[in-house]
């Protein structure tokens, strides 16, 4: 009997030992964003001032290369405007002065930062950057922390919501110096990797 007990114990711990821990999803959702050529979604906007907030629904669409777009799809009053940059120059639209006004992309941080491949090049520099897990509408996500370079910019740190299972970010946070949010986008669809039309992120005639 001593002897089979001892087996039992002995192939008992043989079988914990054999044992993996389950992986975290974490290396699955940095090899995701680090893959990512490109994506199109479609996020909801919010902008916080000491006035109150202001929320819009928008349209993305961006390279790694560095182009991007940007479409308001509403409220009304900015339903149609939209930024393109093709890689050297900025061209800012409103249909309702029927008119484009092109420039050479200036520095603007602040408007940077709305693009996830802005995010990811922030993350991958920032050092004692924090992972941690948390719930958004009973879904679970791994968030992800990063330092924003002081370029002319007030905005400090940024955080981002990724679905452990979809791997499809949820939400991105920009703060303040002081831990305020500044700007937040919800993510309501997210395609990674599309085929984009090189047309789209064409400046007008």
């Amino acid at each position: 009997m001593k002897r089979l007990i001892l087996c039992v114990l002995a192939l008992f711990c043989f079988a914990c030992g054999c044992q993996k821990e389950e992986p975290t999803p974490m290396a699955a959702i940095q090899q995701k964003l680090t893959d990512m050529e490109g994506y199109s979604a479609l996020a909801t906007l919010t902008i916080y001032s000491n006035k109150g907030e202001t929320v819009y629904e928008t349209k993305q669409d961006f390279k790694s290369t560095g182009e991007y777009r940007m479409e308001m799809l509403s409220p009304d009053s900015a339903k149609g405007n939209y930024t393109v940059f093709d890689g050297k120059t900025v061209c800012q639209y409103n249909p309702r002065l029927k008119e484009s006004v092109q420039r050479e992309v200036p520095e603007s941080q602040r408007r940077n930062e709305l693009f996830l491949g802005q995010f990811l090049k922030n993350y991958l520099q920032s050092e004692g950057v924090s992972v941690e897990t948390a719930a958004i509408d009973e879904s679970r996500c791994t968030v992800l922390e990063a330092v924003i370079p002081e370029n002319g910019s007030q905005l400090a740190s940024e955080k981002l919501w990724v679905d452990n299972e979809s791997l499809l970010p949820v939400r991105l946070s920009l703060y303040d110096a002081d831990g305020k949010e500044c700007l937040r986008l919800d993510y309501t669809t997210f395609t990674y990797n599309p085929h984009f039309d090189e047309n789209l992120f064409r400046i007008p005639a």
